[in-house]
């Protein structure tokens, strides 16, 4: 059994009322991150994705990205959906831009076994106006703690970028920000989705951060590990403040086997100042 296994079945096992025994999961049950990986045709404005969790299993999290579209593709929506245990994905060109074939990835970040205690989705939206940059914290309730974030954009249309999607060290919650791209003036908001609960007796919860190098290359990547016997329960991403409105973040996903958390970004055309990404991954044992 895998230790992202292992620490699944002790939060399977207390959510469910099990005594202090663990759940040995069947080989089927280790891949609680599923995806969905759809393909927007050559000059596609906007395309979605949907993933949604197996039964026996709870949302804890939502991952989304954009794969291709050289930039001139945003990635706008990260939705959860508790009660269909799902997460939609919403990608948008950006304007003026042809772009070619790309791909959206909705990720369902899935814990075997029923919610615990506390379960809730936390919904939290900024302002609508035409502030060029703005962020949402939400907060989980008292007694509970952050399982995972999702972020929406309305508004924008492709012009409004992503800085931090950002779990808070103490995981009682999480920022969503973003700016709007150089000459954009129109009204936007920012919404950012807390799912909480309260972890079972002896499950503890952590956040990871691991932040790149700062430099002017583009596109990036960086992966968050989380520490052994823990499972990725949440993912984000944030790039530093010099990108705003000029780099968007174009991804946060779980690995398979839920022990690592990869954020990626791309700068929207040349942009020369030095800009570094960081990734977050919000880990349960």
């Amino acid at each position: 059994m895998s230790t992202g296994t292992r620490a699944a079945a002790r939060l399977a096992a207390v959510a469910l009322g099990a005594s202090a025994v663990l759940v040995t999961l069947a080989p089927a049950a280790q891949a609680a991150v599923v995806n969905n990986r759809v393909t927007a045709p050559a000059g596609m404005i906007a395309q979605s994705a949907t993933a949604t969790c197996p039964a026996g299993e709870f949302l804890s999290g939502a991952g989304g990205g954009v794969i291709g579209g050289n930039g001139d593709v945003t990635l706008t929506d990260a939705i959860p959906d508790l009660p269909g245990q799902s997460v939609t994905v919403w990608a948008h060109a950006n304007p003026g831009a042809v772009p070619g074939a790309y791909d959206v990835v909705a990720q369902a970040i899935c814990v075997p076994g029923a919610p615990p205690p506390g379960y809730q989705v936390v919904t939290m939206t900024s302002p609508g106006n035409a502030v060029a940059v703005k962020g949402q914290f939400a907060a989980c309730p008292a007694g509970t703690g952050l399982l995972g974030l999702g972020a929406s954009l309305q508004g924008g249309d492709g012009q409004v970028f992503y800085r931090q999607i950002e779990p808070n060290p103490a995981l009682s919650g999480g920022t969503v920000s973003a700016g709007a791209s150089g000459g954009y003036l129109g009204p936007w908001s920012v919404t950012a989705y807390a799912i909480c609960a309260t972890p079972p007796p002896g499950v503890v919860g952590s956040l990871r951060v691991s932040t790149g190098p700062n430099n002017n290359t583009s596109p990036k990547a960086q992966a968050a590990v989380c520490p052994n016997n823990s499972l990725v329960t949440g993912v984000g991403g944030a790039i530093a403040i010099a990108g705003t409105g000029n780099v968007l973040i174009s991804g946060a996903l779980a690995n398979q086997a839920q022990d690592t958390a990869t954020s990626s970004a791309v700068s929207d055309g040349l942009f020369l100042p030095p800009w570094d990404l960081t990734s977050y991954a919000v880990c349960y044992g």
